[in-house]
Order: C-alpha cells, then structure tokens, then sequence
C-alpha cells in the first residue's frame, strides 16, 4: 500500500502560515479540504520530531493510488506520494517512533540495483535483530509538490519501540559492513536520517 507523506512545522514558528492547524484538521477528517485528497486517502499518524519539537510530519495510508491530488490543498505544504517497494516485519500495535531515512542514489540501473540488493539481502535483516525494532517499511517516490526541489527517491521507515534505538552499538555495526560502505560509497549521492516520535 503506498503513502502520502506530509512534512511540515508548528504554528510557533515564523514558517508555518497555519500549516500545522491545517493538518491536524486533516488528520481528523475535520477539515473541508479532505475530500480534494481523494476519496482512497486513509487515517494518518503523527511524528513529531526528537531533535526539533517544532518539525512534525504525517503519514497517511494511501487506499487508492489514483485518488490522491497533492496539488488541491491550496497552502504552503511539502507533500510526497510514495509506491511500496518491501516490508519486514509486523505493524506496530501501541506507541512506538520511527526511524526515517532518505536516500538517493546515482542515476544508472547499476547504482539503483546494488542499493536495493544490499538492503535486501543483508542491511534490513541486520537491522531487524536490534532490540526495539519493530517494521521495516520501503518506498520509491512517485510524485511530489510543495518544494522546489526534488526529494530523495528512497523512502525507509523503521518503526521501533523508541528514539533510543538510533544509540543501539547494533545500528552502527549494520552501517560498516563491507558491502554496506561499497553502496555509500559508489552507489549513494544523498542520504537523509531522522527520528520522529508518535504523537499521543
């Protein structure tokens, strides 16, 4: 199932122009602007961030890819739609944070097919053995607006019990490994990395 992914800043901040309230409303269906999403848009979740409270983002299930227009809001927003690519793992059934990581690689099938091979066969399922690791949920970007530039391809979030999983010896470890720091080095161009907690 694909997602919208909403990124955006509290209203105490100079950049927000109410994008934060117009979310919220969002969220609960509340607003009259939900239904210019499409009808295929699912409940979302939000994460604010561990390293600055005034970030959030939103993450809505995507029912029916075609239902979705990022364009009809009508408000500064950053908006991404995402296709699956795999998953590991079983959906969270309580609180829990998430592990955000963006990546772009160079632009050759070459580059493309050993950073998928290298999360696949090897980096997720490293990963997976950490304590606190809960899914791993892979994405590839499909369309976006609210941004003049264009975001990362890649889209990873690994939903974990809690930030503290980013200080586990085991996530380092799961970065050094031969074939890991070949991709990085040869295949990579940008990498993003974020932790963002459930909002209660």
């Amino acid at each position: 199932m694909s997602i919208v992914f909403v990124t955006g800043r509290d209203p105490s901040t100079p950049k927000a122009s109410g994008l934060y309230a117009f979310f919220s409303a969002l969220l609960t269906r509340s607003h009259p602007n939900w239904s210019l999403l499409g009808p295929g848009l699912g409940e979302g979740l939000r994460y604010i961030s561990a390293a600055d409270p005034t970030e959030f983002i939103d993450v809505y299930a995507n029912l029916n890819d075609s239902s979705v227009s990022l364009d009809s809001l009508g408000v500064p927003h950053e908006v991404r739609l995402y296709s699956p690519i795999t998953t590991l793992g079983s959906a969270p059934s309580g609180p829990h944070s998430l592990f955000v990581v963006t990546v772009e690689t160079k632009d050759t099938d070459e580059a493309r097919d050993e950073f998928y091979r290298c999360n696949e066969e090897e980096h997720v399922h490293l990963l997976a053995k950490i304590p606190g690791f809960i899914r791993s949920r892979r994405y590839q970007l499909e369309k976006y607006t609210g941004t003049t530039s264009k975001p990362h391809t890649y889209l990873t979030l690994y939903e974990v019990e809690s930030p503290k999983f980013v200080e586990e010896q085991g996530l380092v470890d799961s970065t050094m490994t031969p074939w890991f720091k070949k991709v990085v080095e040869e295949a990579v161009v940008g990498m993003t990395k974020g932790v963002w907690v459930l909002q209660s």
